[in-house]
């Protein structure tokens, strides 16, 4: 019984696990988002500071985004009960979104501090082995590898009008 339990699970589990990281790996790319803001010169200064900060300092600043939208999280569970329920997903995902970009680039200034935390570091290795694990799963099947070549397809023939617009906004900077 606890073999067939675990085979049935076992690939929903992985699925659920491949959407997880699709998702996630999509939401951390909009860091670089936050790297142009960057470049701003008060902006510029508070990362430096940021990536300057000492291991348990740079953990309270990075822990520091999901603090603080607990409070916009409840506000939109709030709006849900109240029968706004576009309003109160819409603040979900955007808390999602702008919460998880935030992360990734507070993230890429103190992960040099943060790894010197030998907890830190098993655990970032233990999540990139599980990353690693589900990408090779995902490309192992046959769905996997049907979308990955359709991906790799749209890149090679010049990506969308919307990736084309941004690149041209960069160029002109």
């Amino acid at each position: 019984m606890r073999r067939v339990l675990k085979r049935l699970l076992t690939p929903v589990l992985l699925l659920a696990a491949t959407v997880f990281f699709a998702i996630e790996e999509l939401l951390w790319r909009l860091a670089a988002v936050f790297a142009l803001l960057g470049r701003l010169p008060l902006l510029h200064q508070l990362e430096q500071l940021i990536a300057g900060l000492p291991p348990y300092a740079a953990l309270a600043v990075f822990a520091l985004p999901a603090i603080a939208l607990a409070p916009v999280k409840l506000l939109a569970l709030y709006w849900l009960a109240g029968g706004h329920p576009t309003l109160g997903v819409g603040t979900i995902v955007a808390a999602k979104v702008l919460g998880t970009a935030l992360v990734a680039r507070i993230y890429q200034l103190t992960r040099v501090s943060l790894v010197s935390l030998r907890w830190f570091a098993w655990c970032e290795m233990t999540v990139l082995a599980w990353r690693a694990a589900v990408h090779g799963w995902w490309r192992s099947l046959p769905l996997g590898r049907w979308v990955v070549q359709r991906w790799r397809d749209w890149r090679a023939r010049g990506r969308s009008w919307m990736t084309r617009r941004w690149a041209a906004i960069r160029r002109r900077r």
